[in-house]
């Protein structure tokens, strides 16, 4: 009598303790092997799971430094591949932790590091981890502004780009996991670590400086020892 190995689906149903999943969900398994193009896990010892090519990509970082027998989490792509194992991604499951957590830091408000990568005439592409993002021109402290009499928007351009590589510290002011659009403030950021400073002065308030850069829309005035406004 020839006996035919049980697929993935019928070893699930058969085991009363653990829920059926479906492709989208996540599941827990351990690392059982890795190698440059693919990373098995056992899951529940029921099943392998295999992660490959560029489901491999892991926007949270929390898979960028496995070893065999972590516990890892991974989307469900397909119960059963040409093999007969679980095909799962990192890809995925990576991406909803990446977006979840940059959630929360939004609503907790915090101030955060980016990375910039490159720049555009209305800002610069930066890197919160993984996750790309941008910061609008708009966004940028005085420090940065870039000041180019007559808005000369290739002279913008090639000032802007004196920031790649560098980092910034800054708030988050949207995160939209459906349209994967990350907006970030460093104006918020300083603006929220000079608010003893700023407190003491409210409209109508006289201030002395000195002018530190004009353009097209004004000229900006630094006063109070390291604080700078705008006279439109």
């Amino acid at each position: 009598m020839k006996l035919v190995q049980a697929s993935v689906m019928e070893r699930l149903i058969d085991s009363s303790n653990v829920a059926i999943p479906k492709a989208g969900d996540m599941v827990e398994g351990e690392v059982v092997s890795i190698s440059k193009s693919e990373v098995r896990l056992d899951i529940a010892g029921l099943t392998t799971g295999i992660v490959r090519s560029r489901e491999l990509f892991d926007e949270s970082g929390d898979y960028t430094s496995l070893k065999v027998g972590d516990k890892v989490q991974a989307t469900v792509v397909e119960m059963e591949n040409e093999n007969g194992e679980m095909e799962l991604s990192f890809r995925r499951a990576g991406h909803r932790k990446a977006w979840d957590n940059l959630e929360d830091l939004k609503s907790q408000g915090g101030i955060v590091k980016v990375k910039v990568v490159d720049a555009n005439k209305g800002g610069l592409m930066v890197k919160l981890g993984q996750v790309p993002g941008f910061l609008p021109v708009s966004q940028l402290t005085v420090e940065h502004y870039p000041r180019v009499e007559g808005g000369d928007r290739s002279r913008i351009l090639e000032m802007l780009k004196k920031f790649i590589s560098q980092q910034f510290e800054v708030k988050i002011i949207t995160v939209d996991e459906d349209d994967e659009k990350l907006i970030v403030s460093e104006r918020a950021a300083w603006e929220e670590q000079q608010q003893g400073r700023l407190d003491k002065y409210k409209p109508g308030s006289v201030v002395e400086g000195v002018v530190s850069g004009i353009v097209d829309f004004g000229c900006f005035v630094k006063f109070d020892d390291g604080l700078e406004g705008l006279v439109h």
